[in-house]
């Protein structure tokens, strides 16, 4: 997928005529002013007899990006409908040349079902996609395809209000990139304590957080569903005891057998804890969980990802 982002036209009847084309399944694009300037035969001609092979006015209507724009692609139209707003759409067509018009024959259908208007300073906006959106020229690639598909996920929503962006929502975009960094974390953690030797970390970290008197490593003794066995101090002298299965994982966790160990020893404690490096948990693991929450009616949760990688450098030193 490529991003294109087009700016509008200056005058307003341009802009218009833009837009109702997109609405049609259309877009449209300027610089096409003089009818032999279709993209098509002015690469040819070029490739056949050079680029002095074209006149003054049909170079400056050769927008050759236009020949790499594919079905799939995305077109993001700069200050379309209105200054500040964008309006974006999909890309189903090649390009096609039609000279109807005073310009703006450069021709590609677009999906007209895919097009989403939104402020490019609005709050569901990642602040780097915003600032790639008022690039200036009059044509652009725009190298935030991970920016991009958030926003198509947040447009996809349809969030009902489109708020200006916030401290509050930097924040939230900065906790986001931290967060990817944290699953690397905890990839390099699986990388570095592989199979059982993660257990050996995570009884390391359990003995560093405040509170916990006791963390017992369960070795040789499997069928006792832990690996291990941690007390806690609550409200002193008050101690409970934590139950921890420990799972070494690449991307998704999805093997069941961590939540069957912890209902086989949960009986004797007050609550359970898996701790995994994956990245992501399936839809048939959660299920597992929330039904072993139910049926023992004692808290049982999952520490992962990012949040494991974060829970090991806020206990252990490591630098």
């Amino acid at each position: 997928m490529k991003i294109f982002a087009l700016k509008a036209p200056d005058h307003a009847p341009d802009v218009e005529k833009i837009y109702k084309s997109l609405q049609g399944g259309e877009g449209r694009f300027g610089w096409s002013y003089v009818e032999s300037a279709d993209l098509r035969q002015l690469n040819e001609r070029i490739q056949q007899r050079g680029w002095d092979s074209l006149n003054d006015d049909e170079k400056d209507c050769y927008q050759h990006f236009l020949l790499s724009v594919c079905p799939g692609d995305y077109v993001v139209y700069v200050n379309v409908p209105d200054w500040g707003k964008c309006t974006l759409a999909k890309v189903t067509g090649c390009y096609e040349w039609r000279y109807e018009d005073d310009d703006f024959n450069h021709r590609f259908a677009v999906d007209a079902s895919s097009l989403r208007k939104f402020d490019r300073d609005g709050s569901e906006v990642h602040p780097y996609l915003s600032r790639r959106l008022k690039l200036p020229g009059r044509k652009w690639r725009v190298y935030a395809e991970r920016e991009f598909r958030s926003l198509l996920d947040e447009l996809e929503r349809g969030a009902k209000e489109h708020r200006a962006r916030t401290p509050e929502d930097y924040l939230s975009y900065l906790r986001k990139e931290i967060d990817k960094d944290l699953e690397q974390i905890a990839a390099r953690v699986n990388r570095t304590y592989p199979g059982k030797d993660l257990e050996e970390l995570i009884a390391a970290t359990l003995r560093r957080v405040p509170g916990v008197k006791q963390v017992e490593h369960m070795k040789g003794r499997a069928d006792r569903g832990a690996d291990l066995e941690v007390e806690i101090e609550t409200i002193p002298p008050l101690v409970q005891k934590l139950v921890v299965q420990v799972k070494s994982y690449e991307g998704e966790i999805s093997d069941t057998r961590a939540v069957d160990d912890i209902r086989r020893t949960i009986d004797d404690a007050h609550m359970g804890l898996i701790v995994s490096t994956a990245t992501s948990v399936s839809n048939g693991f959660q299920e597992a969980m929330d039904k072993l929450k139910v049926e023992k009616g004692k808290p049982v949760e999952l520490l992962y990802g990012s949040e494991l990688a974060r829970f090991v450098l806020k206990h252990m030193d490591v630098w």
